[in-house]
């Protein structure tokens, strides 16, 4: 499996670099004091389910390791999930590439969005949700945005770079693509967002 997972997570970082040139390692932004902490938080679904049962298919299985190992390249250094099966499973092959506990939130709320800012400045951060909360999390991160996901999209992952000088957001595609993937706005995958500081 981890043959067919390297192609699909070098076509990503290799995106990431040419349309997203700010993903910065936390190592370089270390050798200089006068560039401002970047937090980097990924937010994507859970896999695929199987029905209405919760638990990952094998379609869903096969994402979550690519998931696992795009987080791992990131260096993603915190993990948050929901208490399903589904989001856990989501979350635990980065987990065990990286050796980061998979912490539970409930409810996102405000609150809880400024914590994870103010608690993992200058850290790359994943959060798992659901098709009615991966948007709105990102949306919250991202400020004054709303991102919509169908029930059959699965990959969508959003990326939103908080710092001094603003918030950058941008929506991207891990994996195959998923059944809900045509109902995006092909517009906007792909498309940074910006908001300034005080906005």
């Amino acid at each position: 499996m981890r043959s067919s997972v390297l192609p699909a997570v070098r076509q990503l970082l290799f995106g990431l670099c040419l349309v997203f040139g700010t993903v910065i390692p936390s190592a370089l932004l270390a050798q200089n004091a006068s560039i401002s902490a970047t937090t980097t938080f990924l937010v994507v679904r859970h896999a695929e389910r199987d029905g209405n049962l919760d638990k990952l298919t094998k379609i869903g299985e096969q994402r979550s390791e690519i998931l696992g190992s795009v987080g791992s390249a990131l260096n993603v250094q915190a993990i948050y999930s929901t208490n399903t099966k589904r989001t856990k499973g989501t979350a635990q092959p980065l987990a065990t590439m990286s050796d980061t506990k998979i912490r539970s939130y409930e409810k996102p709320t405000t609150d809880w969005i400024a914590s994870l800012k103010r608690n993992h400045s200058g850290q790359v951060v994943l959060i798992v949700g659901h098709s009615n909360t991966a948007g709105l999390i990102a949306g919250l991160l991202a400020k004054e945005k709303t991102f919509d996901i169908a029930y059959d999209e699965y990959d969508a992952l959003f990326m939103i770079q908080v710092s001094d000088l603003g918030t950058q957001s941008m929506r991207l595609r891990y994996g195959t693509s998923s059944d809900g993937a045509a109902s995006a706005d092909p517009d906007k995958m792909g498309v940074i967002d910006s908001v300034p500081v005080g906005k």
